[in-house]
């Protein structure tokens, strides 16, 4: 039993550094890249189409994180891994296609959901090293 402890425990910690790593890549390389080799239209599309496309895989890792975090008794870890997921799910939600109608004469601010889309992924890096602490500490 306790050498399954241990492999939950390594396998937490390896998704827990490639969501750090993901999220490390997409927030400080891709983005800012982005915006500074295109012009602003085309990084918007960019952008969003990176983040509709990984943030599902993204939040798959932090659940797995989460599970196996809960194999290895740490309960604390897998909830903040957990929260992570939901983070990176709203992301995602964020920029989902909106079924309802702008008011006549208002315009909608796409902006505005990028940038939280953004800065709700940039929040899921302490996160993650949170839950992989905890998950190292059996808490």
């Amino acid at each position: 039993m306790d050498a399954l402890h241990n492999a939950a425990l390594l396998l937490a910690l390896f998704l827990t550094g490639m969501a750090i790593g993901w999220t490390t890549l997409f927030s400080f390389v891709v983005a800012p890249v982005s915006f500074k080799d295109m012009d602003y239209g085309r990084a918007d599309r960019h952008l969003r189409r990176v983040i509709k496309s990984g943030h599902l895989t993204l939040a798959l890792l932090c659940f797995g994180v989460g599970v196996f975090a809960l194999i290895a008794g740490a309960l604390a870890g897998a909830v903040i891994a957990a929260l992570t997921a939901s983070f990176y799910l709203m992301c995602r939600w964020t920029l989902a296609p909106r079924e309802d109608h702008t008011i006549p004469g208002m315009r909608r601010n796409m902006k505005q959901q990028r940038v939280v889309a953004s800065m709700l992924t940039a929040a899921g890096i302490p996160l993650m090293a949170t839950a992989g602490v905890l998950a190292i500490l059996g808490i």
